[in-house]
Parts: C-alpha cells; structure tokens; sequence
C-alpha cells in the first residue's frame, strides 16, 4: 500500500466514510506517514462509526409520513382532527417547565423597572428636543447653532466609524 493510499484512507475516515481494514500488517512506509501525521490508526477506528449498509437508508420524514385514509364524513373527521389537536397541546404543556412564584416576582419587578427607566428617559430626550425647537423658533440665531453642532456631531461619528472598519 503507498503512502497516498494511506492518506487517502484516514481522510475517507475524518469525513465519516468506513473502508473496510486491510489485513495486512503496517509497513515501514506506513510507519513514516503515520508519523508525518501525529495520530494512530486504533484512535480513528474507534470513533463509533457505524459500518456502511451498501444502499441508500430511507430518512426519518419519509418514515414519518403515513398516508391517512379518509374515512368517515366531514363532521367525525372535523372532530377527530380537534382532539388530535387537544392532546398535542395538552402533552406539550406537560413538557413545559412552569417558574417559580418567586422568579415570576423578581422576572416582574425587572421588566416593570425597566419600562419605567426607558420611559423616563425617552420623555426626558422629547422634553429637551422640545424646548430646544421651541428656542430655535423664537430665535433664528439658536436653531442656526443647533443645526451647525448637529451636522459637526455627525461628521465626527461618521468619521470615527469609518475609522474603525478599515477595508483591510
């Protein structure tokens, strides 16, 4: 066997594709490239492979898929549909980890502080954007100045972020 065929091999089996052993004993080339490469034989054998069938195995949604007879009228099937529907909601349920009394209070105390922070602080933004337009407009020096600070603000956050994702 040459040192490609062996390589050959060990790639097949990384990729999860079992070759079938040959029972020939190692020689001293495959000596050298077992010890190009670092590992051993006996450690990629034992991985859990399973061995190859020789033909293409069905999938598991082609095993699911069962053709369902139309049998009885509309209603009985209306309603058989219903309790199917029922008990997959009921054993889903089931599954379901329910919390605590004590961690829905604390979760409930965390999204109510929340809500009140955000809140007090988009009011406070909109009352300083507020009295800010309502200066601009009683005084045409004021607005002028806000507009000139607003586009050098701008500038420079655009320059920065231009600055930090370089093309290179």
């Amino acid at each position: 066997m040459s040192a490609e065929d062996t390589l050959n091999d060990k790639s097949k089996r990384r990729r999860g594709v079992r070759q079938q052993e040959p029972a020939v004993e190692n020689t001293d080339m495959d000596d050298e490239v077992m010890d190009d490469e670092g590992e051993d034989d006996d450690s990629s054998s034992s991985r859990g492979i399973s061995e190859r069938k020789g033909r293409a195995t069905p999938s598991r949604r082609a095993l699911e898929v069962v053709e369902e007879t139309q049998e009885g009228n509309i209603l009985t099937r209306f309603v058989a549909r219903m309790r199917g529907y029922i008990e997959g909601v009921r054993s889903e349920t089931q599954k379901v980890i329910w919390p605590s009394r004590e961690e829905v209070r604390r979760l409930t105390v965390i999204v109510l502080i929340v809500m009140i922070v955000g809140s007090l602080a988009l009011g406070l933004l909109s009352l300083l954007f507020n009295v800010l337009i309502a200066a601009g407009l009683t005084s045409p020096i004021v607005f002028i100045i806000m507009v000139v600070v607003a586009v050098i603000f701008f500038g420079v956050y655009l320059r920065a972020s231009n600055q930090r994702t370089s093309a290179f």
